[in-house]
């Protein structure tokens, strides 16, 4: 899925510290896989934001690793509030990753050295946090196809998704659809923004353009587009995808463009199935997150609905009172466009209202339009159930985001994780594994080699509601809860439900 780009920079909630400095760490358990620096050969388009001592920013390009420990190149462009915009170049630079598909890359560029965790999924993806101290962000990286860095190659219709912050620094969300006409034109689309929790409606557009960089177009996959008065850099990753930051603008949004395949639906009986959903953004009060699933039953109902959400720590679990008027609607009037509703109301905790923009059959991009509420994130349906702990047992690369206070100072700032865990097929204890994350709240800032253990328990056939916590192994130690919803055997999406943080992210199994 989507790197969950959720806002979470943003926000003042005053949280607990998650960590101290000055702790004792064991020694993490051995690594655990069949990863090596081989397993990082090629060229990769990356996608972060985070958070800086200026505040919410954002980086996006690529780099190239030769499967010996070096990156011989490659180019990012980073969009800051202290220096605005900037395309800096990678020159000679390093990177290693173990067994168990953690690794360091550090890359050099004219403002100096930065250095990332890893966690390899295969040798075609990643995630990645910064761990230097001097930032904290976190995102994704994907193998790119150099052979589709052309105009042609992006042609067909995609969904995107992009989130971050508008001209005035308040939480802005963007999904939608376009359709590209492989010349450098886009010649129809839709979006939905969400600037500040007032949603603007379905927004048709007739235009646009794209074209790739001269300088870094046919090397990187690096290029530009502008539609319906929004401005994008862009890298391909390949025909399939492009990695959006937003440019030319005092607004930063970034994330996805996914093309769209299979039979979209263009009426409610062609939605139906279990879905399961995971969104990051604010609240009326601070952060937010939440998950959750629905099944559609192909004529506008929704049915089995649950949804777990901690707005700055305040957690709730529907239904928490009696569910109504839960039903979805394919949207006629941008038939192909994959746009639809999807709304129910809790008597206790009101009306939740969602816009989707499916990019198959089997999910697509979700917002969050409920009252007070920006968030967005995946929406993805439910296969393989029932799920048993034989059939979850693996390899996972970890990775959450969240916010973090410090009671004793009250500085409030971002927290990101990355690192892999093993789950093993027995009911309960059944996880372990090391992960390294940035918090700038705490007096340390980055922790490295964190050994980890906890568990999965499983609820029922495991397509509601789970339970899962992570117990760091240091001293003193911290417990991370969560709950757990299964898409299928190779992801689980978790959003916190402690009352001391807001966080959410992935568990996918490696391979």
């Amino acid at each position: 899925m989507k790197r969950l780009a959720f806002c979470l920079t943003l926000f003042s909630a005053v949280l607990a510290a998650a960590c101290s400095g000055g702790s004792s760490t064991p020694l993490p358990p051995p690594p655990v896989g069949n990863f090596s620096n081989a397993s990082l050969k090629g060229q990769y388009a990356f996608l972060m934001s985070g958070q800086d001592i200026g505040g919410f920013f954002a980086r996006v390009g690529a780099f190239i690793a030769d499967g010996n420990g070096n990156i011989t190149g490659g180019v990012e462009d980073v969009n800051t509030a202290l220096n605005g915009e900037q395309t800096l170049s990678f020159s000679a630079s390093t990177y290693s990753i173990s067994a168990d598909g953690r690794g360091t890359i550090r890359l050099t560029n004219a403002t100096g050295t930065l250095i990332f965790s890893v966690t390899l999924n295969s040798s075609a993806k990643g995630i990645i946090a910064q761990t230097d101290g001097i930032a904290t962000t976190s995102g994704t990286f994907i193998l790119q196809n150099p052979n589709t860095f052309t105009q042609t190659a992006v042609s067909g219709a995609y969904v995107f998704d992009t989130s971050g912050i508008d001209p005035n620094g308040n939480p802005d969300s963007i999904i939608g659809q376009f359709q590209a006409s492989g010349g450098g034109t886009l010649v129809s689309g839709v979006l939905d923004e969400n600037d500040g929790a007032t949603p603007s409606g379905a927004i048709a557009f007739t235009t646009g353009v794209y074209q790739l960089d001269a300088a870094n177009g046919a090397t990187f996959g690096k290029g530009t587009v502008t539609f319906a008065g929004l401005s994008y850099i862009f890298y391909i990753v390949d025909g399939t995808r492009l990695r959006f930051m937003e440019t030319n603008s005092t607004a930063l949004t970034l994330g996805d463009a996914i093309s769209q395949s299979g039979s979209i639906p263009t009426t409610n009986s062609g939605f139906t199935g279990s879905f399961a959903f995971l969104l990051g953004g604010s609240g009326l009060s601070g952060p937010l997150t939440r998950a959750g699933r629905f099944t559609s039953d192909g004529n506008g109902n929704l049915s089995t609905i649950l949804l777990d959400d901690n707005n700055t720590g305040s957690f709730n679990a529907v239904p928490k009172g009696t569910l109504t008027n839960a039903v979805y609607s394919i949207d006629p009037n941008f038939p192909g466009s994959g746009r639809g509703t999807a709304t129910f109301k809790d008597s206790s905790l009101g009306t939740f209202s969602f816009i989707f923009y499916l990019t198959s059959p089997n999910g697509g991009v979700f917002q969050d339009n409920s009252n007070g509420v920006v968030a967005d994130g995946s929406l993805l349906s439910q296969t393989g159930g029932p799920f048993s702990n034989a059939s979850l047992a693996g390899n996972y690369a970890l990775t959450w985001s969240g916010i973090s206070s410090n009671t004793s100072t009250g500085a409030t700032a971002e927290e990101d994780f990355v690192g892999q865990l093993v789950v093993s097929s027995s009911s309960s204890n059944n996880s372990s594994g090391v992960m390294d994350f940035s918090e700038f709240t705490s007096n340390q800032g980055v922790f490295l080699d964190v050994g980890i253990s906890g568990g999965l328990a499983l609820s029922g056939d495991g397509t509601g509601r789970n339970m899962f916590s992570v117990k760091t192994n240091n001293s003193p130690s911290t417990t991370f809860n969560f709950t757990a919803y299964i898409v299928n055997s190779n992801t689980i999406l978790v959003v916190g439900s402690d009352s001391t943080r807001v966080i959410a992210g992935t568990l996918s199994r490696q391979n």
